[in-house]
């Protein structure tokens, strides 16, 4: 991430999207706000307002996250997005069909195959205030290798970005 110090973020790390080709913004703001700790934030400079940004974090990440206009245009917007304090990611355990058909499943289910073919697995480090229907969407189609237990929020967002398993082959 392009950095550099801005007095009203307190040396947090600046992004500025106006460097950065169109193409590559979102996801790497979606990974920048994935990868923030309780209480971390950074500030988003970009040339026009950012406001539908704000509304795709929102559905992503719910009350995970924190969104504080610092300037707003005419010809430079800036935004603080920072994580809560107190933020703590949360796991949801679902089964996993053979056909891809998810569904939750009791905290307490026994991880690993379940003796119908289907899977037991947990998805961790889901960020606060996310929706399970959000995390149920994006499990959507998704086969988990054999053995394969737990399943990071943050390869699901990959996989939804592009990448085809959200890492999990190799």
């Amino acid at each position: 991430m392009p950095t550099t110090t801005s007095p009203t973020a307190q040396a947090e790390p600046v992004l500025d999207l106006r460097a950065i080709p169109p193409y590559q913004r979102h996801q790497l703001i979606f990974q920048s706000v994935q990868d923030l700790t309780p209480g971390d934030g950074f500030s988003l400079v970009n040339d026009h307002d950012p406001r539908p940004l704000h509304h795709q974090l929102l559905s992503l990440f719910g009350a995970g996250f924190a969104w504080e206009y610092l300037q707003q245009g005419p010809e430079v917007w800036q935004v603080r997005i920072s994580r809560p304090e107190g933020a703590v990611a949360t796991s949801l355990r679902v089964c996993i069909a053979r056909n891809g058909d998810v569904a939750v499943t009791a905290a307490d289910a026994r991880l690993g195959p379940d003796g119908s073919g289907a899977s037991v697995c947990e998805v961790t480090d889901i960020p606060p205030g996310t929706l399970e229907a959000d995390v149920m969407a994006l499990l959507q189609g998704v086969i988990p290798p054999a053995g394969v237990v737990s399943i990071a929020y943050e390869r699901l967002l990959a996989r939804r970005n592009g990448s085809c398993c959200g890492g999990m082959c190799g």
